[in-house]
């Protein structure tokens, strides 16, 4: 049988990439060809978590993933949201490590292969696509774009315990391991995973970070709108005083003072 079809029980699954969607069905085939190509010889699986896309996006993965079993697709009906996403698809994945990264085709996995390695030979607990040090960059990000990225970083000081140099990356390779352990603490609210993830975590978060060119979107359409920018500050609050005053009760009393 193809090593396409059946995991092979000698070479067992080290890595699963983990992709939320929306309307993406011009990038998935894209996706997995660069994938394909990445990986190589890495035993891999990739989990797209789909929010009932209009567009078709997850019949486009579950045809893909008849003939290549690597690929699955998680379509969620009366669900929403990049992070919890992002946490369910984490959480049907059988690797010991996990990789999350957007569909857009604006992360390159090309350095998917370097990430694994770092995080396997140096006992970390995340490794980062980064695009604010040294090599990486944000491409052609426009100055209002890089004004609220810049702020959106400041913010997360409020709750990391961690100096990153990209905070706001949805670019990432974690163990399953620190998963576990931080992961009836996450909030699952907003676009910022990440962020959330670390300020979960009870303890001093085993980091490295790998640079990358934040490249430009070629098929759809941003989904960053006012809301996200509203889920975050929730976010923020929820993890900085959640266990007081829910954040959400806070964000109420924000909008009726407004």
């Amino acid at each position: 049988m193809s090593a396409t079809l059946a995991q092979d029980p000698a070479h067992p699954l080290e890595l699963a990439v983990v992709i939320p969607t929306f309307d993406e069905a011009g990038n998935v085939r894209p996706l997995i060809d660069r994938l394909r190509t990445t990986l190589g010889s890495i035993e891999w699986e990739a989990i797209f978590v789909d929010d009932d896309s209009p567009d078709q996006t997850a019949s486009i993965i579950r045809e893909i993933g008849r003939t290549d079993r690597r690929i699955r697709v998680i379509q969620r009906i009366g669900r929403q949201g990049l992070a919890s996403a992002c946490i369910e698809g984490m959480l049907a994945a059988a690797a010991p490590y996990i990789a999350v990264m957007d569909a857009d085709l604006q992360h390159d996995e090309s350095i998917l292969p370097l990430m694994l390695e770092r995080i396997r030979t140096e006992n970390l607990d995340l490794v980062i696509g980064s695009r604010h040090m040294e090599g990486g960059s944000v491409g052609e990000f426009g100055e209002g774009r890089k004004a609220l990225s810049q702020l959106g970083s400041r913010l997360s000081r409020m709750v990391a315990k961690c100096q990153l140099s990209d905070p706001m990356s949805g670019f990432f390779l974690l163990d399953r391991r620190f998963l576990e352990e931080v992961v009836h603490r996450l909030s699952g609210i907003s676009f910022k995973i990440l962020v959330d993830l670390i300020a979960s975590s009870a303890r001093p978060v085993r980091f490295a970070e790998i640079p990358y060119r934040f490249r430009q979107r070629e098929r759809g359409t941003s989904k960053l709108d006012v809301n996200e920018g509203i889920e975050y500050l929730q976010l923020l609050l929820d993890k900085r005083i959640g266990q007081i005053v829910p954040s959400r009760f806070v964000m109420f009393g924000l909008v009726g003072a407004l």
